[in-house]
């Protein structure tokens, strides 16, 4: 109030804004509004980003958060939300593609150790032309 008392004191005349030190003071107290509103921003996200748990699946995710609710540390929307994330990511996770089962007998698919063809004659490949097999050496030791 004793601010407004003292614009008032310097006249109509006088306008307030035209003087450089409360232009200054008004941006420093601005700036300093609009950089403590940044550092809180960061340091929440920070903070959000540290407390989320690593490596854990989404079974003890929900049961974690399930505990939380019973608890009150949640709201019955905060969970409803928490459950619906964790529901999402499960529906969109890769399902890991099984690797081909190795060869009993433990030597390596001669099919798959074979050079490509060369190109017949012409540089067009015959669909209908016999395919010669290469042939690998035995395995050593085998007689």
């Amino acid at each position: 109030m004793w601010a407004l008392a003292f614009l008032a004191a310097e006249g109509a005349a006088d306008d307030p804004l035209s003087r450089p030190e409360l232009l200054y003071g008004i941006a420093g107290l601005v700036l300093a509004l609009l950089g403590g509103a940044i550092a809180i921003s960061l340091a929440d996200r920070w903070r959000k980003r540290s407390a989320a748990p690593v490596g854990v699946d989404e079974t003890d995710m929900l049961t974690t958060y399930r505990d939380m609710y019973e608890h009150g540390e949640l709201t019955e929307g905060e969970y409803a939300e928490l459950r619906r994330r964790v529901a999402e990511k499960v529906k969109n996770m890769p399902v890991p593609a099984k690797p081909p089962a190795p060869d009993p007998s433990g030597r390596p698919d001669p099919a798959k150790l074979a050079p490509p063809a060369p190109p017949a004659a012409g540089g067009r490949l015959d669909p209908d032309a016999p395919t010669v097999p290469t042939e690998l050496p035995p395995p050593a030791g085998t007689a």
